[in-house]
């Protein structure tokens, strides 16, 4: 069975309309894709300004002795 049977589309089309959650946050599994995306984008977006900040004021890492 396919997410796209011809024998569920009006039935899908129901879900999606009720739903008051934003489209992307209505299947029952959006929690499993969203989630690990947000944090993906925080860490890399945090690590980027974190860098790029460092860059700017010319902080250099200290020499290992």
């Amino acid at each position: 069975m396919t997410f796209a049977d011809p024998k569920r589309i009006i039935e899908l089309q129901k879900f999606y309309q009720t739903s008051k959650k934003p489209i992307w946050k209505a299947l029952p599994r959006s929690k499993l894709y969203l989630y690990p995306y947000y944090a993906a984008f925080s860490i890399s977006l945090g690590a980027s300004l974190f860098f790029m900040v460092r860059a700017i004021l010319d902080i250099k890492p200290k020499p290992k002795k």
